[in-house]
């Protein structure tokens, strides 16, 4: 086994350094950031004076947009800003200049929003970048703990090779041992003139393992001559070390045994790390597939709201397009819907590589359950016309401990599910109740419910059902988070089908103990029935808004 171990090793850190020569690009400092800027923001501003020069028309803020995205991948948050705060500097004075006082409203309006939209898509791109590399720095790291695992078993040969082996010899006659003094250090004895007997010899063996030694010493004495087996022992004070022993029969001139010889080894420390080893790699393994997966995932979900945003950004920059403020709203609430959709998928992605990397902490504070839910389901309900969502809350709920951040993102995300999975005019209810030591939320519908083949995979990372993953898009993210989330706030979560019907999503925030100084301190929460919050008209531009599809 140990033989094979380095190559084992080596292949791997060999296949895993591919990848990262594939990956790695140049990154360049600070200061060749804001230079990189500054040159790209010149650039676009000369390239779009020729244009505009060749074609007798103005071509708007496309180029200066792309010189932003272009510099926010090569130089980072500074290169990108730098970009786009020279372009809208050279802007103004190249192009703006001598316009009729009705033209300068519109082209600083436009000049506005550009900075505002480019800044936010620097801030976007770069976070990419920044992400990106990190999963760089991180496949590195892990190409490092393989490399270190193959010299820490090259290091295991030598020892094996020097290392104490001790050396025994069992007389059958008598049913004497006898014992070297390695021998005796390894079952955790001092040594002595005279080893145990045979008889307890083997009832310091494992009790495991007692039948498959007495059966290759049997085999030895009767066929093969030999006998080599890993197995365990225990020691006088309880512990359990595993031995590698190997045996030779001798034999007298009418062919019958009379004595066996042979070592044994502690193979304890070596078998850790083995272990160590093939855990490193797994993790490597893993960390590979889940990179790829991420990869594939980020590209998808953030291609559709830069998309639209880019989009509608075009449509607005156009030049020449005279609309009223009513239309331009319209287009502006689907840039800032967009962008919204953007800022929670970022919220469960930080979650998950916190996740990823063992990090993600939670400081508890006290929470008053009933108001933070109220709030966040009427914000959310807002955000939700497809749906009409209800709230149940008991009354006097007790005070829990959780982060308010984590929670709000929990329900939004149960929320944003339910009206994804759910046809249109459905209704999703909101409820929580007291345990006594935990406050229970649920979120249910009278959709179709979930797939009961898909309820105990639900909350994994990546998983879709694949029958509604067909009609809905989605990133596989949002589930997993809230699961995580909420572990680690000391919560349970849980996914279930109502006999009535639809789905139950829900979960447990512990209450927190009552301080005796506030004992006998009024509540201002009175009993409330159940409030419907109807659905909200926004509008929309179907050009660039996603539909959604009831779950099949």
């Amino acid at each position: 086994m140990t033989e094979q171990a380095p190559g084992v090793a080596a292949g791997t850190s060999g296949r895993t350094r591919g990848p990262i020569a594939r990956a790695l690009d140049v990154r360049v400092g600070p200061v060749q950031a804001v230079l990189i800027g500054l040159f790209l923001g010149w650039l676009a501003i000369a390239t779009k004076a020729a244009i505009n020069e060749a074609i007798s028309s103005d071509t708007g803020y496309v180029l200066l947009m792309a010189a932003a995205v272009l510099a926010a991948w090569l130089g980072g948050f500074a290169g990108g800003l730098t970009t786009v705060a020279s372009a809208v500097v050279l802007n103004a004075v190249v192009f703006l200049g001598g316009e009729p006082p009705a033209q300068a409203g519109v082209d600083q309006f436009q000049q506005v929003l550009y900075l505002v939209t480019a800044t936010f898509t620097v801030l976007l791109v770069a976070s990419r970048r920044a992400a990106r590399d990190g999963l760089v720095d991180a496949l590195a790291e892990v190409s490092a703990l393989a490399e270190a695992v193959e010299a820490r078993d090259a290091r295991l040969e030598m020892m094996l090779a020097a290392s104490g082996t001790g050396f025994w010899e069992w007389d059958m006659e008598t049913g004497e041992l006898s014992w070297s003094e390695a021998i005796f250090r390894q079952h955790g004895m001092e040594p002595g003139p005279k080893a145990p007997d045979y008889a307890a010899y083997i009832d310091s063996i494992h009790p495991d393992d007692r039948a498959n030694f007495e059966s290759a010493v049997a085999a030895a004495l009767e066929e093969t001559g030999s006998f080599e087996l890993d197995y365990r022992i225990v020691r006088p004070d309880g512990s359990v070390r595993w031995t590698h022993g190997a045996g030779r029969v001798l034999r007298d001139e009418r062919g019958q045994p009379i004595r066996m010889i042979g070592t044994g080894q502690d193979i304890t420390d070596r078998l850790r790390l083995i272990e160590d080893r093939d855990r490193l790699l797994a993790e490597e393994r893993r960390a590979g597939e889940f990179r790829e997966a991420f990869v594939d995932v980020i590209s998808h979900e953030l291609r559709t709201p830069i998309t639209t945003i880019l989009g509608l950004t075009q449509i607005l920059a156009r030049p020449g397009r005279a609309d009223d403020d009513a239309s331009r709203m319209v287009l502006l609430e689907d840039v800032r819907s967009e962008s919204e959709r953007l800022h929670r998928l970022v919220e469960d992605l930080l979650v998950l590589s916190r996740v990823e990397r063992g990090r993600l902490e939670v400081e508890p504070e006290p929470l008053e359950p009933r108001r933070m839910l109220e709030r966040i389901v009427a914000d959310e309900a807002r955000e939700l016309p497809s749906i009409a969502v209800e709230t149940d809350f008991e009354r006097d709920l007790p005070i829990v401990a959780g982060e308010s951040t984590y929670v709000e993102q929990i329900v939004r995300n149960l929320l944003n599910n339910a009206a994804k999975y759910t046809p249109p005019g459905s209704h999703v209810v909101v409820s929580a109740r007291n345990l006594g030591t935990a406050v229970e939320v649920r979120v249910t519908d009278d959709g179709p419910g979930i797939p009961p083949t898909s309820l105990e995979r639900i909350f994994e990372l990546f998983y879709r059902d694949p029958e509604s993953s067909r009609a809905v898009a989605g990133s596989g993210i949002g589930l997993f988070v809230c699961a995580s989330l909420v572990e680690a706030m000391g919560g349970r979560i849980w996914a279930r089908r109502p006999p009535e019907g639809g789905s139950e999503v829900g979960f447990t925030l512990s209450v927190l103990e009552p301080d005796p100084a506030d004992a006998g301190v009024p509540r201002d929460d009175d009993a409330r029935p159940p409030v419907t919050l109807p659905p909200v008209t926004q509008p929309s531009t179907p050009a660039f808004r996603e539909g959604r599809t009831p779950a099949g």
